[in-house]
C-alpha cells in the first residue's frame, strides 16, 4: 500500500508543464494575425489569419470573443491587464476568472495562446509612479514577476492542455536593461513557447530621443540570444514571433511607404527561420490611446493588399486576385 501511496505522491508533485503540456510550435503554417479592437472585425481578417489577438477589457470580452471564432482561428488572449494591480504595481497569481470566462464559452479551444504584452516594462512604468515593491522588483531582476507569471502560466496550461504563453517586450525596456547589465541577456519570461519584442517606427531606426535609435535586428537579436540559452537549458521549442506595426499614427508612422517597408522586412524575416514561429500586425481597427489616434490596417487598402499577399505567401488564408 505505501508504494500506490508514493506513487500518487509523486504524480500530485510532479511538475505540471512537462513538456507534453506545452504548446505545440512545430507546427505546418507559420502563424499569422492582426491584433483586434473590436468583436465584430473577427470576420474581416479570417480570410488572411490562422490567428488573432485581443486584450480584453474585462473577463466577460474574453468569452465574447471566442464565441465569434466560428473560423476556428487560434485565438492570442492579452491578459496582463487583467492581472496587474495598479494599486502595488504588481501582477497577482489569480487567472481565476480568465479561467472561467473560457469555460463559459460556447466555442472549444483545444489551442490557446496567452499573451503578456510589455510586462516587465509595465512594472519599470509602475515603479516611475512610486511603487516601491515594482521599483524592489526590478533591483532584483524580476524575480517575481517571472514567479507570478510563471504559475500563472503553469495554472493555465492546467486546465488547458496544449495551451501556451508568448511573451513581448517593450523595446525600451531591452535598452534600460543592457544600459545596466551591458554583458548580460536580456530579461524574458523563461517557460513562455512564443518571445518578442516590439517597437514601432523605421525598420532601421526605431526608438526615441532619449533611449536612442536601433535597427529592428538588434532588438530582435537580443531577445533571439535570450531564446536560445534559455532553450539550451530547457528545450521546449521555443520561436522568435514578430509584431510589425500596421497603423498609422503621429510620431510612429507618419507615412504609408515607411509602414509598408517594415512590414515587408518582417514578412522577410519571418522566411529566414524555423525558429521564427509567426507575425502578429498591431493593429486592425482604429483605436485612440494617451491622446492619439492610430488608423489600423483595415483602413489602409495597400497595407490590407500586403498582408494579404504575406499570408497568401505563407500558405494562410485564401486565394485572393488582385
Amino acid at each position: 500500500m505505501d508504494r500506490y501511496i508514493a506513487f500518487i505522491l509523486v504524480v500530485l508533485l510532479s511538475p505540471a508543464d512537462a513538456q507534453a503540456s506545452y504548446f505545440n510550435t512545430d507546427r505546418p503554417q507559420k502563424i499569422m494575425g492582426s491584433f483586434l479592437t473590436e468583436v465584430e472585425h473577427i470576420d474581416e481578417v479570417a480570410e488572411f489569419s490562422n490567428a488573432f489577438g485581443f486584450a480584453p477589457k474585462s473577463v466577460d470580452e474574453i468569452t465574447h470573443y471566442l464565441d465569434a471564432n466560428v473560423h476556428k482561428m487560434l485565438p492570442v488572449i492579452s491578459i496582463g491587464k487583467l492581472l496587474f494591480d495598479p494599486g502595488t504595481g504588481m501582477y497577482r497569481n489569480d487567472p481565476y476568472g480568465i479561467i472561467d470566462a473560457i469555460e463559459m464559452s460556447a466555442v472549444r479551444h483545444r489551442e490557446i495562446l496567452f499573451l503578456l504584452d510589455e510586462p516587465l516594462w509595465t512594472i519599470r512604468k509602475a515603479c516611475n509612479e512610486g511603487k516601491t515593491k515594482a521599483c524592489r522588483d526590478i533591483e532584483n531582476r524580476y524575480a517575481d514577476t517571472l514567479a507570478t507569471l510563471r504559475s500563472v502560466g503553469r495554472l493555465l496550461r492546467q486546465q488547458f492542455p496544449g495551451s501556451g504563453v508568448m511573451h513581448i517586450e517593450a523595446w525600451a525596456e531591452l535598452v534600460l536593461q543592457k544600459q545596466a547589465y551591458p554583458d548580460e541577456l536580456v530579461i524574458m519570461l523563461d517557460d513562455a513557447e512564443y518571445l518578442g519584442f516590439d517597437c514601432y517606427g523605421d525598420f532601421y531606426s526605431c526608438g526615441s530621443p532619449e533611449l536612442g535609435y536601433n535597427s529592428h535586428i538588434d532588438y530582435g537579436t537580443g531577445v533571439w540570444n535570450t531564446m536560445q540559452a534559455l532553450e539550451s537549458a530547457n528545450p521546449i521549442g521555443r520561436k522568435l514571433f514578430l509584431v510589425p506595426g500596421g497603423f498609422l499614427a503621429d510620431k510612429l508612422f507618419d507615412d504609408v511607404e515607411t509602414l509598408m517597408d517594415q512590414l515587408y522586412l518582417n514578412a522577410y524575416l519571418l522566411n529566414q527561420s524555423k525558429e521564427i514561429g509567426g507575425l502578429g500586425v498591431f493593429l486592425w481597427g482604429d483605436m485612440v490611446e494617451d491622446g492619439r489616434f492610430f488608423t489600423g490596417a483595415r483602413n489602409i487598402r495597400s497595407i490590407v493588399d500586403l498582408i494579404t499577399l504575406i499570408a497568401q505567401f505563407f500558405g494562410v488564408g485564401k486565394k485572393t486576385s488582385f
